[in-house]
Order: C-alpha cells, then sequence, then structure tokens
C-alpha cells in the first residue's frame, strides 16, 4: 500500500459504521508496522475527525494489504474469524477484495498492555482456554467452508526435507556438527509423515478442526478489557485444518522456550486446555505421545527451519547465534521425543 489516498473512502466508511455518524474533516496518520510472514504491508492508522457536535474524536484501526497467495488471509477472517473466533482475534472492520490478486484487510487496532506479559502465568493460561473454546466451536463445522484451498501436506513435506538438507549440512561445521546427532530422528519422522499425520488427524477426541496454525508469543497481543487481561491471537495467514494440538503443542513449547514460569507450569497448562474442553486432566501416555508428534509437526513445518537457517547465517553476531542455537536444540529435543513415541 504505497498510499492510502485510493482508500480514503473505505476508512471514511468504516469510522461511520464504527461511530454511528459521518465523520468530517477526516485527515489519516499513517504509520508502518512490522508486518510477519503474511502480508506485504502493514500500516497503523489514526483517523481523526469532528463528530456531528465538532468535538474531535479519533479512531484506528490496521489495515493489511495482501497479494497473491496471501491474500487467503482475507478470506480466513471473512469466514472463520468473524464467524467462530470473533472472542480470540481483533475485530474484522471490512476486506476490500482489489485487482490483481490483492486484498486489503481492515482490522480493529489493539493496544497491548505489555510486550511481555507471560511471567504471569495466569495470562499464559488463558490463552489455552481460549485455544479450546475455539478448536470446539470449530469441531463440528465444515472446514471446507471456512478456509480456502492450501495443501498444507505438501507444504509440510517439502520444508521437512528442506530441514533435512540443513541438519546434514551442520555436519560440515565444527561449531553445528552436535545438531546433526538428531538427523536420524528428523529422516524417520519426515518418512513416517503420511502416517505420523492420519494418526494424529484421527486422535480421539480432537480430530481434525480449524486451528490457528502459527501459536508463538509473536503472535499474541494482550490487552485490558472489562479489568480483565485478554490474549488475542493475530496474523491468521496459515490458518487452516489440524489437530488442536498443533496449535497448543505450538504455544506451550515455543512459550516455554522463553518463559521459565511456562516452562515450570508446562504440564499445568496442558490439564487447563483439557479442562476448558470438558475432559479429564490425566495426561495418558496416549494423550503425550500425540502431543509430542503434532510438536515434531510443527517443527518440520518450517519452525526448526528457521532457526537453523539464522543459525548458518548469523556469523558475527554472537548473541543473535546463541538464541538460534537454543531455539534449534529445543525443536531437536521435541523431534527426538516424538521419534521415540513413534512406534
Amino acid at each position: 500500500m504505497e498510499t492510502m489516498s485510493a482508500d480514503l473512502e473505505s476508512v471514511h466508511q468504516i469510522v461511520e459504521r464504527l461511530h454511528g455518524e459521518p465523520p468530517r474533516e477526516l485527515q489519516l496518520d499513517i504509520k508502518p508496522m512490522r508486518g510477519g510472514l503474511e502480508a506485504l504491508s502493514v500500516l497503523q492508522v489514526r483517523a481523526k475527525f469532528l463528530n456531528a457536535r465538532g468535538r474531535r474524536r479519533t479512531s484506528t484501526m490496521v489495515i493489511k494489504r495482501l497479494d497473491g497467495a496471501l491474500a487467503r488471509e482475507a478470506s480466513v477472517y471473512q469466514h472463520l474469524v468473524a464467524e467462530h473466533a470473533w472472542g480470540i482475534a481483533p475485530q474484522l472492520l471490512a476486506v476490500d477484495h482489489q485487482r490483481d490478486s490483492r486484498s486489503l484487510l481492515y482490522l480493529e487496532w489493539v493496544q497491548r498492555i505489555s510486550t511481555w506479559p507471560w511471567r504471569d502465568p495466569a495470562t499464559a493460561e488463558e490463552l489455552v482456554r481460549r485455544l479450546a473454546r475455539f478448536h470446539l466451536t470449530t469441531s463440528t463445522a465444515n472446514i471446507a467452508t471456512l478456509l480456502p484451498s492450501w495443501d498444507y501436506e505438501s507444504e509440510l513435506k517439502r520444508s521437512s526435507e528442506t530441514t533435512l538438507d540443513l541438519l546434514a549440512r551442520c555436519r560440515r561445521d565444527a561449531d553445528l556438527e552436535p545438531l546433526s546427532a538428531h538427523l536420524s530422528s528428523a529422516r524417520r519422522l519426515t518418512l513416517a509423515l503420511p502416517a505420523l499425520r492420519r494418526e494424529l488427524l484421527a486422535f480421539a477426541p480432537f480430530g481434525h478442526v480449524a486451528i490457528h496454525g502459527d501459536v508463538h508469543p509473536g503472535n499474541v497481543l494482550v490487552r485490558r478489557r472489562a479489568g480483565r487481561s485478554e490474549p488475542i491471537l493475530i496474523d491468521w495467514g496459515r490458518a487452516r485444518g489440524g489437530s488442536p494440538l498443533e496449535d497448543l503443542s505450538g504455544w506451550l513449547q515455543s512459550l516455554g522456550y522463553w518463559e521459565p514460569q511456562a516452562r515450570r507450569r508446562h504440564d499445568t497448562l496442558l490439564g487447563a486446555y483439557l479442562s476448558a474442553r470438558g475432559m479429564e486432566r490425566r495426561l495418558s501416555s496416549d494423550l503425550r505421545a500425540a502431543y509430542w508428534l503434532a510438536g515434531a509437526s510443527n517443527a518440520l513445518s518450517g519452525a526448526l527451519e528457521y532457526h537453523l537457517t539464522r543459525l548458518m547465517a548469523e556469523r558475527r553476531a554472537a548473541a543473535r547465534r546463541r538464541a538460534a542455537a537454543q531455539s534449534a536444540r529445543d525443536w531437536l529435543r521435541v523431534i527426538r521425543r516424538a521419534a521415540a513415541c513413534w512406534r
């Protein structure tokens, strides 16, 4: 979105709908934001205007420009989020499908209360409960009508093979060579992916539902509403059909890498998810095995590839290199546990 001139009318209509009256002397303050992986550009737009009484008002929103395959997120918001995930995502304000496979996504602006709210275990647990409710609402829905098509299994296969290549390259670097010790486990799971995925998606009572598909601290904001901390998920571009355990393991593993409180309370948070689904908090061996298989699927879908790529690229920035190495070791630990569970 190089300029906003073409979108002034859309912003005008949204402000009028939100405030119940047409804005006068509308002015826009535009600030670029970090766009994540699923948007070409993201802007914070603050609309300043006069209401019918001549009082100055402000309305803030986020506009994401989505081109080509990334425009899928706009359809996800229209059909999945607006209908089934409105309590766990920013409010959808409007979608503008333009020419040349381009979409503009207008979303509620969310003011976060902290850059790192996860030292409070109750906040992490609240997201777990919200995930459980979201998964339950889609368990009886027709996923094909909620989500635009995406051959995720083929993409997972490609990503897992790239991950194997990167692990093999670690053998040629003295500093990285210890990571290649897990190559056989990663290769075993990659070869077993079709069967592993079938078993995971059939695991009762979780089954095959609509999931966010990319739950980690970077995709969660916490705001204050009605006196409570309210976590919500952003960046729904990788939403798809899958096992709820993929969302849950993605959240607990990624958060636990950075937050000691979450790591210590791992099983408590897992039990809270079960309780929110109306299940016993007992962590059976079958459930633990399915949980680690879901975690390995996440690792092979791009998480481990990302950290290995960063690790190989960072030759001078020692701190970033150490962080990437630690994250890679953590994901490899998940793969090792999953390989032990896979018969």
